[in-house]
This record gives structure tokens, sequence and C-alpha cells, in this order.
């Protein structure tokens, strides 16, 4: 589901959650996509400070539901210079770019990749065909980087538009719907939303709690994930494996061991 967290300086982002996530989860959501420290974050709902250990069900927050997001000031704040990875599918290149954060808008990196390309290509293309993603979310031109959580080590993505075209070739940043199967003939199979640019381990995290709240059966012995006849690595996103809407992934019974 998609609830609505916003600043008290007046910055307002859709976020997926899980149902049933608690609110550190949420927190370790945001720093992730944001960039905010979970130590910094009070999360306020209906009036009520969120306490970590309690979930969504806990306070009634259902999609749709508005989140304030207070942060404490940050006593250390990142250094402005920040060298970020850029990576261009459609083009498979993909290069490492040094940046001002605090001043540099999402336009001016877009300016720049957009040199970069045409130094390799010879064809300078319109910054309004790129698409610029980072954890998941379309970074807008105005923002300045670090608004967007972008600091030194973060990765952005690429994506190109079609000339005179309003769809971007390649993966977006819309959720994607897909099933979840347990291995073998005559299992349930439960049909999950999940935002690309998760890695699969939140999925994990998800049956683990279908399984407190749906008695979903899961492998007592531990499991692990398949997909496309491969055993999915749960530090990469669903992205980085190519699912698509409409995919499943098996629940394999059992643990992986390094050089499986």
């Amino acid at each position: 589901m998609e609830v609505v967290f916003e600043t008290a300086e007046g910055r307002r982002f859709e976020q997926e959650i899980w149902f049933f996530s608690s609110v550190l989860e949420m927190k370790e959501k945001i720093e992730k996509l944001h960039g905010f420290p979970v130590a910094r974050q009070t999360l306020v709902f209906d009036g009520k400070v969120l306490e970590n250990e309690r979930d969504t069900e806990y306070y009634g927050i259902m999609h749709g539901s508005r989140i304030l997001v207070r942060l404490e000031p940050d006593p250390n704040p990142p250094a402005s210079a920040a060298e970020v990875s850029i990576a261009i599918p459609s083009h498979k290149t993909q290069f490492k770019i040094s940046v001002d954060a605090a001043s540099e808008t999402v336009n001016r990196l877009k300016e720049r990749i957009a040199d970069r390309l045409a130094g390799e290509t010879g064809d300078r293309m319109s910054t309004s065909r790129l698409v610029l993603l980072h954890a998941g979310g379309e970074l807008q031109d105005q923002w300045r980087l670090a608004e967007c959580g972008v600091w030194c080590g973060s990765e952005i993505e690429v994506t190109v538009k079609a000339p005179g075209g309003t769809a971007a070739v390649g993966h977006g940043a819309r959720k994607v719907r897909l099933a979840v199967q347990l291995a073998g003939p005559g299992t349930k199979r439960v049909s999950v939303e999940v935002n690309p640019a998760d890695n699969v381990g939140e999925l994990r995290k998800e049956l683990n709690r279908l399984r407190e709240k749906q008695h979903f059966n899961l492998p007592a012995e531990g499991f692990f994930f398949i997909y496309n006849q491969n055993v999915m690595d749960e530090d990469r996103s669903f992205r980085w494996h190519d699912v698509r809407p409409g995919d499943v992934i098996e629940v394999f019974n059992g643990s992986v061991t390094g050089g499986t």
C-alpha cells in the first residue's frame, strides 16, 4: 500500500510500504530512499507519535494515510562534494561522476549526463528525454540532489524516453504485482506488490508477516527464492533480477551456501 509522508519543511513524497510494516521498518525505508537517518526521525499520525515496535495495523494506517515526519537537526551534515554512480541500461554504460549535492540540481546533472553521452556517440539528446531514478523514485528537475537523498556513493539509474514519446525505455519506478508460490504441486500461491528498487530481502520480511497475520505456511527449516530457475540474491533489487509484472517467484525449502 502507499502512504504519504510530509516533512515540516513542506517536502511531500508517497512511499509504498508493506501491510503490517513496523514503524521502525518505515523509518528504515525512509532512510534508504530519502537519506534521513532513522535516529533523526519522529513519525506522527493522527496526532500520535509512532513507537518503533508498533505496526501499521496497530495505528490504523491504511492506503493513502498521511504521516508527518519530524526531523532533528543533523549534527554532522555530509560533505557537499560527492561521487555518484550513473547507470544507463539502454546504452549499456555506467560511469562515476562528481557532483555538488548541496547546490547542483537534477536538471544540471541531466545536462552533464547528456554531454557525457554526446562525447561517446556524437549525438547530443535533449535532457527532456532523460529520466533519473534513485532508490525507486523519479527525481524532479528543480530538486537539489541533496534533497533527493543523493550523496557520495549513491546510485542513479537513467532511462531514456523515445524521441517524441512519453514512456521511458526500460523499467520505471512503478510498483509491480507478482505471485509467490511454495515449490511443489498443489501449493498455495499469494499475490504481492513490490517496489522494483527494493531488495529481494524485503519479500522475506513480507512473507514472514503473512505467516503471522494470514497463516501463510512457510518452510520451518528456512527457505530461499527461485526466479526463472535461478537462486535470487536477496541483497539485490527486483529490478536487478529483471522481475516483471505477473511473474512467479518460488519459495524453496532449505538454505543457500556460498558457492551455490
